[in-house]
């Protein structure tokens, strides 16, 4: 979502000109990878910001284009143009819709060769990300009937060596791509136990991700 108010823009631009240099996140894989960039120079004409770059931030650039930052309680994006060793082209900052930086829980991508399952009323659906609060699922179009929206249901989990039965309100259900859905869903009643095996999964995974950056670097 752009910033509309092209003076609320350029006060948001003087302010971090002013301060020179802003600390930013890159979400690989839902993981923050957070970094400090400088500003170098603005093109009014082209609406674009030339930073320095920061290196633990450029390996992540090769698989997601968005970097995020946090002003006065806002979160931002800045759309990556192109980028080098030395320096970051990115689109002036916008809104961001989602708002990872103000998550109160980690969230993970699952992996695809050893995948999280849910299973609800007969059906077996991939989750696509999964935090101690809730799990995101990306299934087909075909499938959207399976879990409601704006209703708590009772499924399982499947991960790895375990298998959690719990409660979750469906937050929403929406379009991810052509024939594809995505839909969130949040955890009511989950025991303490089944939340310390969805933990330990999470910190397992950002050790896997951390790996697969570190592969990037070299």
């Amino acid at each position: 979502m752009k910033v509309k108010d092209s003076k609320f823009l350029w006060k948001l631009i003087g302010q971090i000109k002013k301060e020179k240099k802003l600390n930013v996140a890159v979400f690989y894989e839902e993981v923050p990878i957070t970094g400090t960039i400088e500003i170098v120079e603005i093109d009014e004409s082209l609406e674009q910001i030339i930073w320095k770059a920061d290196k633990k931030i450029l390996p992540t650039l090769k698989e997601t284009r968005h970097i995020y930052f946090k002003h006065n309680g806002e979160v931002y994006i800045l759309t990556v143009i192109a980028y080098d060793q030395k320096e970051i082209a990115t689109s002036f900052p916008s809104y961001a819709i989602d708002q990872k930086l103000n998550r109160a829980y980690v969230r993970v991508k699952t992996s695809e060769k050893d995948p999280v399952l849910v299973v609800s009323d007969g059906y077996q659906l991939c989750a696509d990300d999964i935090s101690e609060a809730g799990i995101g699922i990306i299934t087909s179009e075909e499938e959207k009937e399976c879990i409601q929206e704006g209703k708590e249901c009772q499924f399982e989990i499947r991960f790895r060596d375990n298998s959690i039965k719990l409660k979750g309100f469906v937050v929403y259900k929406r379009k991810a791509g052509k024939g594809i859905i995505r839909i969130g869903i949040k955890f009511t009643e989950i025991k303490q136990k089944d939340r310390d095996k969805i933990a330990k999964y999470i910190m397992d995974r950002q050790r896997e991700i951390a790996k697969k950056i570190f592969l990037f670097k070299s």
